[in-house]
């Protein structure tokens, strides 16, 4: 299966968090409060990457798309996909090109198809901008618009990332004594979770290949 080159440098990234922050996997499940520390720094380091890796590789993704459009005038799927689900209206065409009394012009958005992929491409740069987290909710606004289709998300491993989630909130916004005393990370849960996580991504990231042109 190809690998993008920020998939390399994400798993690259996680074997790093994984040798300096998680210990040596122990049968007995005990470690002491500085390995659980450290577990607990690993989650969410490692969540900030998968996070980072998404956003990233969606911004390639309509890039490409956009620049294929701006040379060419050529289509793509991501940008049926972004004008899709950017949260703009479809309008009708006008019912004429000269200006409404008032007005020196008719605005672009409403006649120039150039403007609604501009338009498209910003919405969802703010969509990327203001991201935080791996949810399925974050998942879908930063797949979906670039064309990754419905059916190609698996309901499993969109139910492991808002578990993911849920146990990086925890951990960033809780006191080390309340996340301890709720659920005490275990290190080989972690790093189980995080190699399905990346697993998963692996498929993902030749999916998001197959729309670079």
């Amino acid at each position: 299966m190809s690998k993008s080159a920020r998939f390399r440098t994400l798993t690259r990234e996680l074997n790093r968090l994984k040798k300096q922050f998680l210990p040596k996997i122990n049968p007995t499940g005990l470690y002491s409060e500085s390995q659980l520390s450290k577990t607990a720094a690993y989650r969410v380091l490692a969540h900030a990457e998968i996070e980072s890796y998404l956003e990233e590789r969606a911004w390639e993704v309509v890039q490409n798309a956009k620049t294929i459009w701006d040379k060419s005038g050529k289509n793509t799927r991501t940008l049926i996909c972004l004008l899709g689900f950017s949260g703009l209206t479809m309008d009708k065409p006008p019912d004429t090109l000269t200006p409404q009394k008032g007005s020196k012009t008719v605005k672009e958005e409403k006649v120039k198809i150039s403007k609604k992929i501009d338009l498209a491409v910003e919405s969802f740069q703010r969509v990327i901008s203001q991201n935080h987290g791996v949810k399925e909710d974050h998942i879908l606004s930063l797949l979906l618009p670039i064309g990754i289709d419905s059916d190609d998300l698996d309901p499993a491993w969109l139910a492991t990332m808002n578990t993911f989630g849920e146990k990086r909130g925890l951990v960033a916004h809780k006191s080390a004594t309340s996340y301890m005393t709720i659920q005490t990370p275990d290190p080989a849960n972690e790093l189980n979770t995080v190699t399905q996580i990346t697993d998963e991504l692996l498929r993902i990231d030749e999916l998001i290949n197959n729309l670079i042109e």
